[in-house]
């Protein structure tokens, strides 16, 4: 006997850190800390319009919206913040972020959610300009 599966519809928000690689091959430290302070933003700012992040890998967050407004907004907010912090910092590299969001039916397993939402809204997110939000037509 099989499980059944568990879907819903959700707001997939997927965000990276564009060139973090390099920025980490010339400045380890100094990419870590603003690595960290970015994500002092992200996280909190994700959290207050009712996101749940569910994965993280190294320099990327992806996260669940149970509103398509919400999740925008939440991007809106952290870019807008993450671009006043640039202007100030002044140790370590600038940190530009790239937004993909896409709403679609994903299969839920414990707290991960799998299936080609989070596909979609990853490849948005590699389209994207820095400092930038793509959102899906959907």
């Amino acid at each position: 006997m099989t499980d059944k599966i568990k879907r819903k519809l959700t707001t997939i928000l997927a965000t990276d850190c564009v060139g973090f690689s390099r920025h980490m091959e010339t400045d380890e430290e100094g990419t870590l800390h603003n690595l960290k302070a970015c994500r002092e933003i992200i996280d909190p700012v994700i959290a207050e319009y009712g996101g749940r992040i569910f994965h993280t890998a190294g320099d990327s967050v992806i996260a669940e919206f149970p509103s398509s407004v919400e999740c925008v907004n939440s991007a809106i907010e952290f870019q807008t913040l993450l671009a006043e912090r640039n202007k100030v910092i002044t140790t370590g590299p600038v940190l530009r972020w790239r937004v993909g969001i896409h709403l679609d039916d994903v299969i839920i397993e414990k707290e991960n959610i799998f299936g080609s939402g989070v596909n979609i809204a990853a490849r948005l997110e590699s389209q994207c300009e820095p400092g930038q939000i793509l959102v899906s037509r959907v």
